[in-house]
C-alpha cells in the first residue's frame, strides 16, 4: 500500500513540474506579444512544447487513476492509518488544481494577444499594401502628365 501511495505521490510531483514548464512556456509568449516584434518559429515551438506537455499530463493522469481506482477502497477502509500521505495527496491536489486556474487564466490572455497581434499585422500589411498602390498610381499619373505627344516640326521659315 505504501508503494503505491508513493506511485501516486510521484505522480502529482511530475504533474506539478509539468505545470511549472507550462507556466515557463506562457511567460515566454507573453514576453515575445508584449515585444514589439515577434519570433513566429519560437512561438511556434512554444505551443507544440506546451501541447506535448499537456499529452504527458494526460498519461500521467490516466496512470493515477489505475493506480487510485486500485487501492481506492483499501485506503478509505484503512485511512486513519494513512493520515499523512492522503494529506499530502490532498495538499498537492490543491496545488495542482490552482495552477490549472492560472494556467488557464493565462492561455485566454494570450489568445487574446495573438488576436490583437494577428489585427495589428494584418493592418500594417493592409498599409503597406494601400501605400504600395498610391505609389504606383501616382507614379502612372505623373507619366501620363510628362508625356508629350510626338509633334511635327516644320523647318521652313
Amino acid at each position: 500500500m505504501e508503494t503505491y501511495l508513493d506511485m501516486l505521490q510521484d505522480s502529482l510531483r511530475k504533474k506539478l513540474e509539468i505545470l511549472d514548464k507550462i507556466m515557463t512556456c506562457q511567460k515566454e509568449e507573453s514576453d515575445m506579444l508584449k515585444g514589439g516584434s515577434m519570433d513566429r518559429d519560437v512561438f511556434d515551438r512554444s505551443m507544440t512544447e506546451k501541447v506535448e506537455l499537456a499529452e504527458s499530463i494526460d498519461s500521467l493522469d490516466d496512470g493515477f487513476e489505475k493506480v487510485y481506482d486500485r487501492i481506492r477502497e483499501k485506503m478509505i477502509a484503512h485511512k486513519e492509518g494513512y493520515v499523512n500521505q492522503i494529506r499530502a495527496l490532498q495538499n498537492m491536489i490543491s496545488e495542482i488544481s490552482e495552477k490549472n486556474v492560472l494556467i488557464q487564466a493565462e492561455e485566454n490572455r494570450i489568445r487574446l494577444e495573438v488576436e490583437n497581434y494577428a489585427k495589428r499585422e494584418s493592418a500594417a500589411l493592409r498599409q503597406r499594401r494601400d501605400n504600395g498602390k498610391a505609389a504606383r498610381s501616382y507614379y502612372n499619373n505623373m507619366k501620363k502628365l510628362n508625356y508629350v505627344g510626338s509633334q511635327f516640326m516644320d523647318k521652313k521659315n
